[in-house]
């Protein structure tokens, strides 16, 4: 009976637990990846160095970049539910039932996932062992090995993740009131004192990491400081999100026409929702920007012949972009699953007189509040990065690189948003306004 409700409910939601199973598919192909060359390396008596060296310096951090992705995706698509589970605690269902049901509809979407995502992990582990073979980094007649390590890692990693998320987010459902069922909005709660909690250790943690790395010698491993600083501080401030959507309202009352007071207003109304939004793109400019111009300061320095820096910096800009198409998935997936969510409040505006051309440019303006606060959050994890980086490699807090980098991130993250917040609400208002009220 659980089981056939648990099938019941993914099909019921299928746009969103795919949404989820696309995250989890594409985390752990990219764990798998890092796994393969791991493994490869351990397995090699020859030439592994940097094979080991390549998955302990970037595979720790992923495994965050990964893991947070996936948790904040599950989460989401639970906490849209809330409604939903609270109708169930009208017909009696318990909360330990509850909890259960939410286990079991992510496993089932979990499972097929993963599954799907080792193949595509161990092709993107070739592709990079190639790069490296073709640097004169690793022997050409190492082949890439992927056992039994590689499927744990990559595998379990991201199962325990969707687990994780389900876990923790189906408390919170299970204690949703069932008066909750009848009400038409979700209620705007503050962060929980666990979430601040884990937002200022994780912060507090990238900032010590960022501190450490000034203390590091110039050499290959500074890297291996520098890069986690900023993923650190970028989880941090991704937890604490909801908090930095609070000053939104200070843009309620300037004049800037009501479509945008109105778009302040929701964002500052709906921050948890917004800061959901929020948090991947946070993630994804912090990651963007610190790598990249970690690398960029990196190939401004004159290096000497045969030294390894120089094949190893195609590879690392080839992971940089495995790393930033994630964290892209991730945007794209929580933009669309909260917007498709509203449909029945632009339902109502539109009931209230509000056209769809009004209610589209509302979406555009919290999109872009949004996508703004997340990129000045973001520059500020990328700086966790590169400003002690930059300092030890040339002396200058400013990292060496063009400035169009960072305008491609920003904007490319700006486009992103606008790419799958507009077209989504389009579509959710073909419904018409009456039809939208009675959807979940």
């Amino acid at each position: 009976m659980r089981w056939r409700l648990a099938f019941g409910t993914v099909r019921a939601h299928l746009g969103s637990y795919l949404a989820s199973a696309a995250v989890i598919a594409a985390g752990t192909a990219l764990l798998t990846a890092f796994a393969s060359l791991l493994e490869t390396g351990l397995a090699t008596g020859r030439d592994s160095g940097f094979l080991i060296m390549l998955p302990a310096i970037l595979g720790g951090w992923t495994v965050a970049i990964v893991a947070f992705g996936v948790v904040s995706t599950v989460s989401l698509t639970i906490q849209h539910r809330e409604q939903e589970l609270a109708l169930l605690r009208t017909v009696a269902a318990t909360p330990r039932q509850i909890r259960q049901n939410v286990l079991l509809e992510t496993v089932i979407t979990a499972l097929p996932a993963v599954a799907a995502g080792l193949l595509p992990g161990v092709g993107l582990g070739t592709v990079v062992l190639g790069r490296l073979t073709g640097g004169g980094l690793v022997d050409s007649g190492v082949e890439l090995q992927a056992g039994g390590l590689c499927v744990a890692i990559g595998a379990g990693t991201s199962l325990l993740a969707a687990v994780a998320a389900a876990l923790i987010s189906s408390r919170r459902a299970a204690s949703v009131p069932p008066v909750r069922a009848l009400s038409t909005a979700p209620p705007a709660r503050p962060l929980t004192r666990g979430r601040v909690l884990a937002g200022l250790g994780v912060l507090a943690l990238g900032l010590s990491l960022s501190a450490g790395t000034l203390l590091m010698e110039n050499g290959p491993l500074l890297s291996s400081t520098a890069g986690p600083a900023g993923v650190a501080v970028a989880v941090g401030l991704a937890l604490l999100s909801p908090a930095a959507m609070l000053p939104a309202r200070w843009l309620s009352e300037a004049r800037f026409g009501a479509t945008a007071r109105l778009a302040a207003r929701n964002v500052q109304a709906r921050a948890r929702h917004s800061g959901s939004v929020a948090a991947p793109l946070i993630l994804l400019v912090g990651i963007a920007a610190g790598t990249l111009y970690m690398q960029t300061t990196e190939d401004s320095l004159p290096h000497a012949a045969g030294d390894a820096s120089v094949p190893l910096a195609p590879v690392n800009y080839l992971v940089v972009a495995m790393i930033i198409a994630f964290t892209a998935i991730v945007v794209a997936n929580t933009v669309i699953a909260a917007t498709r969510r509203r449909r029945r409040e632009f339902g109502l505006l539109r009931l209230s007189a509000a056209t769809r051309a009004q209610v589209l440019a509302m979406v555009a303006a919290e999109g872009v509040l949004t996508a703004v606060l997340a990129i000045v959050l973001g520059t500020a994890a990328a700086a966790a990065t590169t400003v002690p980086y930059s300092l030890v490699k040339t002396g200058s807090p400013l990292a060496s690189g063009p400035w169009w980098v960072y305008a491609a991130i920003a904007g490319g993250a700006l486009l992103l948003v606008m790419a799958a917040a507009i077209p989504t609400a389009a579509g959710a208002l073909r419904l018409r306004p009456v039809e939208a009220l009675t959807k979940a």
